[in-house]
């Protein structure tokens, strides 16, 4: 079940986050991810539409987005290729008729996941936090 998130469940996002993060940016010091789990639990998650997949009450992956931008898709490491990320991405693609994100350059699994769901490589810049390169992508109903 997809369901809008709600602030109990932010910790178990951050979390989410933390650990999925670690699997798919290697190249990012484990340290500022680390950090980042208390800003994305007490700042980013609360200011963003959050929506989680639930499973007899175990949250398994959730999307966030700011008007029609991604800011994370994050499934839990044991659960990823079941399909949880294409039906978070859908169930944001029937409320916004377009979408961004960014992805780093060098998250190739995510690339072609995103690739996958019909997003395309508008622009590579850098990152503005980070000293890496990511990609905007960019998704249009048709």
């Amino acid at each position: 079940m997809i369901r809008q998130a709600t602030n109990t469940d932010f910790p178990e996002l951050a979390d989410i986050y933390h650990d999925a993060s670690l699997i798919a940016h290697p190249f990012i010091d484990p340290e500022f991810i680390a950090g980042d789990r208390l800003r994305v639990r007490d700042e980013y998650l609360p200011l963003n539409e959050s929506f989680v997949y639930e499973v007899q009450g175990e949250i398994l992956g959730f999307v966030s987005l700011t008007d029609d931008h991604i800011n994370g898709l994050f499934v839990k490491a044991d659960h990823q290729r079941e399909g949880i990320g294409s039906d978070l991405l859908n169930h944001v693609k029937e409320r916004h008729p377009r979408l961004e994100l960014c992805c780093f350059v060098d998250n190739y699994q995510a690339q072609r996941f995103y690739h996958a769901q019909d997003f395309e490589i508008v622009e590579e810049r850098g990152n503005t936090e980070l000293p890496f390169d990511e990609y905007r992508m960019l998704w249009q109903a048709s």
